[in-house]
């Protein structure tokens, strides 16, 4: 038995560990800050389209499945 502190580890936590340590508010803080991220890209990608190319919805879902979306 590894006992464990909640500093920062490397690798020895996946993200599933991390959101079953977590509160339910933490838990919903977390999705809800990670959205408004998500967004701020997204809207940044279509706004410069010209560098980063055209993203079709299905595009934008298949790159959320990538991050538990």
């Amino acid at each position: 038995g590894e006992t464990f502190s909640f500093k920062y580890s490397p690798g020895k936590l996946r993200g599933n560990q991390y959101k079953s340590m977590m509160t339910k508010e933490e838990l919903e803080e977390e999705q809800r800050v990670q959205r408004e991220q998500l967004a701020a890209i997204f809207r940044l990608m279509k706004e410069k389209s010209d560098t980063f190319g055209e993203m079709s919805e299905g595009d934008m879902k298949e790159q959320l499945r990538l991050y538990d979306i």
